[in-house]
């Protein structure tokens, strides 16, 4: 009960402010990345809820998806002040949520494929929500193609892990995508702000095939 406990507190008031701190250098892009949102949109991975000033006017509605009690417990703060209606399901977005196929006119995945467990369930799950044709907004580091960078991210792979709350360094998505049914040639690769590890980009929309 007490790890319990402790893993809550250090979720909420540590690993909250070092992503929210951290991530800071691709808050320009998020308000690119979301503009296509309108309507009922679901985010899953919420976080802290970084993307949430971001979101268009365009949007009516959101759904947060954050597996984590302690940045779900955060995000809620965040979410009251939104003045829109919102929704927080806490639980993976790898697991089937209790939501109508086809429900959403977008889903936002940020940030969060690097840490996820079960990225194949967690994109199938992404498709089954979405309506026929709406977007996947998604924004990702991935690994680096290939010299220093791409063995840096190898040999810091455990200790990023392990710090920042499983996200890995060196994955990349592409793969996964296609094999759940979307269309990447929406998505483009682009550098971040972010430090050097986690540097190489991908962003855009990706589309049901």
């Amino acid at each position: 009960m007490a790890r319990g406990r402790f893993g809550v507190w250090y979720e909420r008031q540590l690993l909250a402010r070092i992503l929210d701190r951290g991530m800071r250098g691709v808050d320009p892009l998020r308000g690119e990345l979301l503009a296509p949102a309108s309507g009922r949109v679901i985010e899953i991975g919420f976080g802290t809820g970084a993307n949430l000033p971001h979101y268009p006017a365009a949007v009516t509605s959101l759904v947060a998806v954050e597996p984590s009690e302690g940045l779900a417990a955060h995000a809620r703060a965040r979410l009251a002040e939104w003045g829109r209606p919102s929704t927080v399901i806490v639980q993976s977005g790898a697991r089937p949520l209790p939501l109508p196929d086809a429900s959403f006119d977008a889903v936002v995945i940020t940030f969060v494929l690097c840490s996820a467990r079960r990225v194949p369930a967690l994109l199938a799950e992404a498709r089954r929500l979405l309506r026929p044709g709406a977007p996947l907004l998604l924004a990702e580091h991935i690994a680096a193609a290939r010299g220093p960078l791409r063995l840096a991210q190898r040999l810091l792979r455990p200790a990023w892990q392990l710090c920042l709350g499983g996200c890995d360094p060196t994955r990349d998505p592409r793969p996964d995508l296609i094999a759940a049914g979307f269309d990447v040639s929406e998505l483009r690769e682009q550098p971040l702000d972010l430090p050097i590890v986690v540097r190489p980009g991908l962003l855009g929309c990706a589309r049901a095939r």
